[in-house]
């Protein structure tokens, strides 16, 4: 984190001692700029006028309660970090949590009160690490359609490799790879910055193809390393409206010398059901040329059980979601003992995606998962590190970290 940013906070709760106390435990450790409100209504007032880096939100608040502020925040477009607070019961602070994702907010955590020193250090410092970017007033609206073209035409899109591991061995099987934008003065930013853009103008199949292509020189020039694994490609629903795509992907592949069997073409599930008769066309054909399927983020959609009885999956990837403290959760326990359920009868291959925490994956041992991928194992890497990591083949424990 650099120590020498100022952070701006937004506090809102009706008591002031907990805005006091806030203030005073977030100036301990951190150059902030801190905005205090025992309402809603004006603290919406400041942040329709002002960026704001984080808003703490009580839930439970006479007149206008912490509920109808996110309702206002997700009309007013609010991209800041947003962490809940509450005395209730946690149940409380997780539906809240599922509703403001729902509005597409950016809520990243809940806390208990009494809020604590470490709690905010923690925090804090996931938040602004040194892989945040420098400018935080960059959002989805910083890029328009002109500077992604731009960088497409430009090269400045490249490939990051997510490793997948066996469980419980946790040894590499494959990876996903992932586009990441070298922008010039920005640095390194995630699809967060430009996907909504790709999927929804004319770059979404010359993205895809462009990825492709990358990623099958990257099997081809490193083929005696890599043969044996597997590797995800993340396809976009609009892609499945190109009938021809099938025959494109497998010529590429040939042209590459990439078997296809070492491919698996990523949908995700909670948008595959708008054109579901177009799509299975298309999925169908690429299953004839070898390659597998694979339904992302699945549990996300809303009619899971119908697609996979439709259309021929060989992979399902749970959806971080589910994953991220499952080991005290038992309502995310349920919801993945059900699914292992569900696709161990289906004959599907199981990935738990998003895995941070070594609990979670103890919780995740006792199940018959496949594979895994998250943070705990490794963070995206360049290809490059990807071939390093690959040499090592350490537990996650003991394995160097290559950037």
């Amino acid at each position: 984190m650099d120590a020498t940013k100022t952070f701006k906070i937004v506090a809102i709760d009706d008591n002031s001692l907990i805005l006091t106390q806030l203030r005073l435990l977030l100036r301990h450790n951190f150059s902030v700029e801190f905005f205090g409100f025992t309402n809603g209504p004006d603290a919406l007032d400041m942040i329709a006028k002002h960026h704001v880096d984080v808003i703490f939100l009580d839930l439970n608040m006479p007149d206008m309660d912490g509920i109808e502020v996110l309702r206002y925040l997700s009309d007013l477009n609010v991209k800041s970090a947003i962490v809940l607070l509450s005395g209730e019961d946690n149940t409380i602070i997780k539906m809240a949590k599922n509703l403001a994702q729902l509005r597409k907010l950016n809520v990243i955590t809940g806390i208990d009160k009494p809020i604590t020193q470490i709690q905010i250090k923690q925090l804090m410092s996931s938040l602004f690490d040194e892989g945040t970017p420098s400018n935080t007033e960059l959002s989805t609206h910083t890029f328009d359609y002109d500077a992604v073209s731009l960088a497409l035409n430009n090269k400045q899109m490249s490939l990051y490799i997510q490793p997948k591991m066996s469980l419980p061995e946790e040894n590499i099987v494959g990876g996903e790879f992932l586009v990441r934008w070298n922008h010039p003065e920005f640095g390194v930013l995630t699809p967060y910055y430009f996907i909504d853009i790709v999927e929804h103008s004319d770059l979404v199949h010359d993205f895809s193809i462009l990825v492709v292509d990358e990623a099958f020189a990257f099997i081809e020039e490193h083929f005696a390393q890599l043969k044996g694994l597997t590797f995800n490609i993340n396809l976009s629903v609009k892609n499945l409206e190109d009938i021809h795509l099938p025959e494109r992907l497998a010529e590429l592949a040939s042209s590459y010398n990439v078997p296809p069997q070492m491919i698996s073409f990523e949908v995700t599930e909670s948008l595959l059901i708008e054109n579901l008769a177009e799509s299975l066309d298309v999925l169908l054909r690429l299953r004839l040329k070898g390659f597998s399927l694979s339904i992302d983020d699945f549990g996300t959609g809303y009619s899971s059980i119908k697609q996979l009885s439709q259309i021929p999956f060989c992979e399902l990837k749970l959806d971080r979601c589910f994953i991220h403290g499952c080991a005290l959760d038992k309502d995310k326990q349920a919801i993945i003992e059900a699914t292992v359920a569900l696709a161990h009868k289906l004959q599907l291959k199981i990935v738990a995606e998003g895995i941070e925490n070594p609990n979670d994956l103890g919780f995740l041992n006792h199940y018959k998962i496949d594979y895994g991928q998250g943070y705990l194992f490794a963070l995206p890497l360049k290809k490059v590190s990807f071939l390093k990591t690959l040499e090592q083949q350490k537990p996650y424990s003991v394995r160097e970290n290559y950037n």
